[in-house]
């Protein structure tokens, strides 16, 4: 707070001069009396700061589950400690270590402080690995691939750490994936796996083979997609409140299907999807469709008529059901009109998967009219997606 020495002991009264100068070079021992005087020339209470937090067990407990691939708990977990606002130093150290790598990961909701940077040099090998993997997982939100590569192998070279590199290899996956560059991809996701399997890292392990089926999707892999999203979904299937990942092993293998054609498969999967994944207003739209596309029309409308008496509120959804039913009698006209309103909604219920089934769906319709022109037009949003 810039004060000298002499501007800190003020008049003298319950600290002279020589007794501070002796008790900073550690001659003398001052009493309880003249520490609390001098904590409060400087605006802090000194019972507040002697009994502040460490956070030790709280840190290495949100470590832990940032490495095992729980971030939604570590945010959680961190959440809580931050409202309890009586740190020490170490806990402000590690503490601006977590915010960061948590920031990086859902920069929609916890503000990105790079308050750590300033700390690296104080923290160990391990710690300094976690802050740039944090940088990494920044610079992929950025779409800054080489960045968030370069990142990686800094995090890479200065720690032994076996679920730490088993991170950084989930993390190379990741942006090899997304980057296109699937070959790298698949060698980075297997190594990981084989890592999290070491030390039964499942959570992360279905994580990365969700991965590996986009990967395997991506490339025309469609058994090995199908291997890997089947491996996740059992998998999952075993844990305890984890409805939200279960819901996107589902969601994987139920596209997957789509995808490939093959529909009795969605039907059957959507027919015995465990109690945790509760009714939602896509369950009768997947089943509609999927008999649709079997040639079951009884089946589909059947679906169709429950799906609009459930949820009619949302427009969205009962424009997919009206599309569907008129599908199945045989009704052309405007069909398309009612796909592109579908496709290009803003509404709430709009979201990757139905977009792509119904993109798909024009295309085919243009394409049987040979108007390649607008075909295209939507392929083109399919590949820039």
């Amino acid at each position: 707070m810039n004060y000298s020495l002499r501007g800190l002991v003020g008049d003298g009264k319950v600290v002279d001069l020589s007794s501070l100068s002796a008790f900073e070079h550690g001659k003398r021992t001052l009493t309880e009396t003249q520490i609390v005087w001098i904590y409060k020339r400087i605006n802090f209470d000194y019972y507040t700061v002697i009994n502040a937090k460490s956070f030790n067990t709280e840190y290495e407990e949100i470590l832990t589950l940032l490495l095992l691939g729980e971030s939604k708990k570590a945010e959680n977990l961190y959440l809580k400690c931050e409202n309890e606002l009586v740190y020490n130093s170490l806990a402000v150290l590690n503490f601006s270590l977590l915010k960061y790598v948590l920031a990086s990961i859902y920069d929609k909701y916890i503000k990105i402080d790079k308050t750590c940077f300033l700390y690296k040099d104080l923290y160990d090998q391990n710690q300094r690995a976690i802050m740039f993997i944090g940088c990494s997982i920044e610079n992929l939100n950025k779409g800054l691939f080489q960045e968030a590569i370069e990142c990686l192998k800094e995090a890479e070279q200065i720690t032994l750490d076996t679920k730490i590199r088993a991170w950084i290899l989930f993390q190379y996956g990741r942006i090899y994936g997304i980057s296109g560059n699937y070959a790298e991809a698949t060698v980075a996701l297997l190594s990981a796996k084989q890592k999290y399997a070491d030390f039964i890292g499942v959570i992360r392990m279905i994580q990365t083979d969700l991965n590996l089926g986009n990967v395997y999707s991506l490339t025309n892999s469609y058994e090995k997609a199908e291997a890997s999203y089947i491996e996740a979904y059992k998998r999952c299937m075993l844990l305890n409140d984890f409805n939200k990942l279960l819901t996107k092993c589902f969601n994987s293998l139920c596209i997957h299907y789509f995808d490939t054609n093959q529909y009795e498969k969605v039907i059957d999967l959507l027919k015995n999807k465990p109690n945790e994944l509760v009714e939602s207003r896509n369950t009768y739209f997947v089943l509609a469709w999927g008999y649709y596309k079997i040639g079951n029309y009884d089946e589909a409308i059947k679906y169709c008529e429950d799906g609009l008496e459930k949820f009619s509120k949302y427009s969205y959804v009962c424009m997919i059901y009206e599309y569907i039913e008129k599908a199945c009698k045989g009704v052309k006209t405007g069909q398309d009109a009612l796909l592109r309103k579908i496709i290009e909604t803003e509404d709430y219920d709009n979201d990757a998967f139905t977009n792509k089934l119904f993109t798909y769906e024009i295309i085919d319709i243009y394409e049987r009219r040979k108007n390649y022109e607008k075909a295209f037009k939507y392929a083109k949003k399919l590949l820039n997606r």
